[in-house]
This record gives structure tokens, sequence and C-alpha cells, in this order.
């Protein structure tokens, strides 16, 4: 009896388990190219469906990486710079995922905002550019913080639970995910592999979109980008990836 029902408790944890597809790579910025010091002018995909993002301002390319064999990283400092994949009616169903996505960038901050927990934008998948409270369907943050907004317009935020001082590099990631059943949704945040919160959602309502693209960068909020609402990432950022669900 106990063989039966150990048996039987394992085919059902491996129903769990593979109930969900694996994850592939939506997008991977590498920011690899350099020189040190050259000008970014566009930002190469290195996923499978190119999904090159177009520069607006003086970003440029910087030699201080978090690892070793990535060559240069993006020097984000520059004032209300930032890289963005505008969204298409192909890429949206790649760009926004419903049910399960991990978002990780590398992040070495030199300055920011103290306004408030949720901080500035480091990679996001934006809902607009307009003035509001919620702006962003998924993104990463530093203080580090991730956010999720919902289609009642409400934000789900977790802000980490330490803090993580200017002057060095964080592996950051933001991880979404939905039960079989699809009642239970849970979003993680992890800053070098440990929690740094998570929020459990019963019938969660789906995440919000809208017609604004991929962003890496200061948040052009308010349609300008000097606005009182943008949130300019002060330092650098490499290999931000999107791993989800293909639709």
């Amino acid at each position: 009896m106990k063989r039966t029902l150990g048996t039987l408790a394992a085919i059902l944890l491996f129903s769990l388990l593979s109930s969900a597809a694996p994850l592939s790579t939506i997008l991977w910025y590498r920011f690899n190219t350099g020189p040190n010091g050259a000008p970014v002018a566009s930002v190469v995909d290195s996923g499978p469906f190119k999904f090159d993002a177009t520069v607006t301002g003086n970003l440029t390319y910087d030699a201080d990486v978090p690892t070793a064999g990535k060559p240069f990283s993006l020097n984000a400092t520059a004032d209300a710079d930032y890289a963005v994949l505008a969204q298409t009616q192909a890429n949206a169903p790649d760009l926004n995922q419903t049910k399960n996505f991990t978002l990780s960038v590398y992040a070495n901050p030199t300055g920011g905002t103290t306004l408030d927990a949720v901080g500035d934008l480091v990679a996001a998948k934006l809902i607009t550019n307009a003035a509001g409270v919620c702006l962003t369907s998924y993104g990463i943050y530093y203080k580090f913080s991730a956010i999720v907004c919902s289609v009642d317009g409400s934000g789900q935020l977790i802000a980490s639970t330490h803090s993580f001082p200017f002057g060095a590099w964080y592996k950051v990631q933001m991880k979404f995910s939905t039960s079989a059943n699809g009642k239970v949704t849970k979003i993680k945040l992890m800053v070098n592999g440990k929690s740094e919160g998570a929020i459990k959602l019963n019938s969660f309502a789906g995440i919000l979109f809208g017609s604004a693209g991929f962003q890496v960068g200061a948040a052009n909020f308010e349609f300008n980008d000097h606005g009182v609402y943008r949130r300019n990432f002060i330092g650098n950022i490499d290999e931000v990836k999107l791993t989800g669900q293909l639709p």
C-alpha cells in the first residue's frame, strides 16, 4: 500500500512539473559589441527572433562588466537615454507574456532616485509612456524592485528586503509563474540568486498590457524624456534576458 501511494504521488508530482512548457529565450541583449566608449547605434538581440532595439540619446559601451568573457556593458549613466523595442503586431505575443516567464538583468547602479520604494527603471515591458500610477506590465527597477500591473489597474510591487549599495554588480531576476490549473500566481524577486521577496496571488485577473515597448534604461514617462514621472537608471546594465513561453 505504501509503495502504491508513493508511486501515485510521484506520478502526480511529475504531472504537475511537466504541465508547464519549458521557457524559451524571447530576447537577449548582451551589449557585447564595443569598443569601450563607442556609441551604441542599436541594441543587437542575441536571441532567436532578432528583436533588435533602437537607441534614444547617447548610450555608450563600457568595459566595466560583471563577469569574465563579456567584454562590454551598456553605460546608462547619461540622462534620459535608453533603448526600446517598439511593440508591433508581430512581436506583441512574445513580449506580452501571461503565464510563466523570467526577466533577468545584470545591473551596476552608481546613483539613483530616493523618491519611493520603486526606484529607477532597469528593464521593463511598458504599458504606456503617459503619466499615471501603473505604467509597467512587468519590470525590474533599482532599488531593487519587481513590478507587475494587473488588468484592474492595481500594481503588484515587491521591494527588496535588503539594500544594495552603488558601485557593485548585481544579478536581478523577476520570476512570474502560474499554476497548472491557473488559480495561483507567484511573483518572485531574486538578487544574486537569493530571494528578496515574493507574492502569491489567488485568482489573479491577469497582467495589463498596452501599446508601449520593451525598454532598457531611463523611463520616458509622461510622453516627455524630462517629465516628472521619468525614472532614469544611473549606472551600467548588461545581459538583459527575457525567457517565456512561445505563443
